[in-house]
């Protein structure tokens, strides 16, 4: 997977002849779309870019654009509103190659800031000046005209764009911008233009606000694997205030879904879902009446709801909300309409694993309708396929130890990576960017040379999440020798079973709250990371 420290594009700018919103470059106002079509391999490789950030973005209510890779030098980039087009330069593209193994990355920032400038509203530019007010960039984009703020939005967000779906454009743009310049034999000082040093700096303030969003992000997922659902719904929330994606949505519906089954008695929701694999992380001890839980608990299931319909809204072939929005209404027992749910989203996947979930879930509403025989047929079939929630929810039919607790061999030592106790960076927090969620709720990140520490925090310190992950390419090992690349039965037989298992899109999280650590396995059941993390007592 590339890496995923991805921030945005930059400001480059103007509105021109026709409507077309370009990347760049037409002094005179004036820009010759006449097309001469390259088709072939350069075509499909941007085409291929191109799609994952659509994707991205989620909005299938609005027609697709379609993308032109065009011979003649143009405008680098631009979108064209009447002809829902979205035109590259094949000489744009080729300055992207130029950047070898960032090259798709290059390619990304500009797909990504065109694609912006067709599904977003642009009066974001208030609140970019707001927090640039330091920037004398900033206060250029306040006199400028309404097409250039606009662009700057689509650096911001376009850089999100590429990021949630695995492109790195950090670092990146500085130097495209200066390649583009020079490839396109401009002066640095355009007429009606912000100059590039200018540019240059406006570039800086796009990545510092979506390296902010970039780190709520991350922070999110994080508290979500490690059972801080409210807080994390926080941070969800944070997020769609900017950026209304799918699987923001998805994740945020997923939270609530989790928060609602910390709530519920093990004895009345024993099986484990394809969103939340642990049966045995029930919180007892919450304080408030069985009476108050349960409003709570049909309240979070409701935001669920509500959650994956709007993912369903935005892309109703996305084929995880069908089944997340089925598992909530299982957990309601509202059976026939789950299994027209899991019907429908079977139509909407090739997948093999998402089958085996689907089928996951029908065993469950079996087991739950007391047909034991067919959930262990189910269940069967989709071990079979190779779903591991199969085997989890086959032990719970058989009353097997295999997802029950105290199954995993006692904790000795301390894990850390790169020698680096996290206890000295709860003494002296020193995040090298901390940013504000909410009122008292605060995140940030420091960055190792193998591995980032991510820091959650509330209520002045007192509550706390810090999580230290490693990196690809890191060649540490744990205490008892599993590093990046060991398969499931090797972290297995030196932790035991998990206690708590979370699916991801791309495979699933063993977490050993007992060691204070968690492996990220990979849907071949390869460990792609690991983390240790500390959690305050509150």
């Amino acid at each position: 997977m590339k890496n995923l420290i991805g921030i945005g594009l930059w400001c480059c700018f103007l509105l021109t002849q026709a409507g077309a919103q370009e990347f760049a470059f037409a002094p005179d106002g004036q820009s010759d779309f006449s097309l001469e079509r390259v088709e072939g391999y350069k075509l499909a490789v941007a085409q291929k870019v191109f799609d994952d950030i659509h994707r991205a973005r989620g909005d299938y209510r609005l027609q697709k654009p379609t993308l032109v890779l065009n011979k003649k030098e143009g405008d680098v980039a631009s979108f064209i509103p009447d002809k829902l087009q979205i035109i590259l330069d094949e000489k744009a593209y080729d300055v992207c190659v130029s950047f070898g193994k960032d090259s798709l990355n290059a390619l990304a920032a500009l797909l990504a800031h065109e694609l912006i400038h067709y599904y977003e509203n642009h009066d974001w530019k208030r609140h970019f000046v707001r927090v640039n007010e330091n920037l004398e960039a900033a206060h250029l984009i306040e006199s400028l005209e309404e097409g250039l703020k606009q662009e700057a939005q689509a650096d911001y967000l376009g850089g999100f764009m590429a990021f949630s779906v695995g492109y790195n454009t950090y670092g990146i743009m500085p130097r495209l911008l200066v390649k583009i310049y020079e490839a396109y034999d401009r002066p640095s000082q355009l007429p009606g233009y912000p100059s590039l040093e200018e540019r240059l700096k406006m570039v800086e303030g796009a990545m510092g606000q979506l390296q902010s969003l970039q780190i709520v992000f991350e922070t999110a997922n994080l508290l979500t694997i490690l059972e801080q659902y409210a807080d994390a719904a926080a941070y969800y929330k944070n997020i769609l205030q900017t950026f209304q994606g799918r699987e923001i949505y998805n994740n945020a519906g997923v939270n609530a879904a989790l928060a609602a089954l910390a709530i519920t008695d093990a004895a009345e929701m024993p099986f484990v879902y394809p969103l939340e694999l642990d049966p045995t992380s029930r919180l007892f001890g919450l304080k408030g009446n069985d009476k108050e839980k349960e409003q709570r608990r049909a309240a979070l299931l409701t935001l669920a709801l509500d959650c994956f319909e709007k993912v369903r809204v935005l892309d109703e072939n996305y084929a995880p909300s069908y089944l997340n929005k089925a598992c909530v209404l299982v957990m309601q027992r509202e059976f026939e309409d789950a299994d027209y749910l899991i019907k429908k989203g079977r139509k909407k996947t090739q997948d093999a694993t998402a089958l085996a979930d689907f089928t996951v879930l029908e065993g469950i509403m079996a087991a739950m309708e007391k047909d034991s025989l067919k959930a262990a047929e189910l269940f069967a079939k989709a071990s079979g396929q190779g779903s591991i929630w199969a085997r989890i929810n086959a032990g719970v039919l058989q009353h097997s130890p295999e997802a029950g607790p105290g199954s995993s061999i006692p904790g000795k030592g301390v894990e850390e990576i790169e020698q680096f106790p996290l206890a000295d960076f709860l003494a002296s927090p020193n995040p090298d960017r901390e940013v504000k969620v909410e009122e008292k709720v605060y995140c940030g990140i420091r960055q190792f040379k193998n591995s980032r520490i991510f820091i959650h925090y509330a209520n002045s310190g007192k509550k706390y999440v810090l999580v230290q992950e490693t990196q690809a390419g890191y060649p540490g090992r744990t205490l008892r020798n599993i590093g990046l690349g060991d398969d499931l039965d090797k972290v297995k037989a030196a932790y035991g079973q998990a206690s708590r298992k979370l699916a991801l899109s791309n495979g699933i999280v063993l977490v050993y709250p007992e060691f204070n650590l968690f492996f990220r396995m990979s849907n071949q059941s390869k460990v792609v990371s690991w983390g240790v993390f500390r959690k305050s007592s509150i």
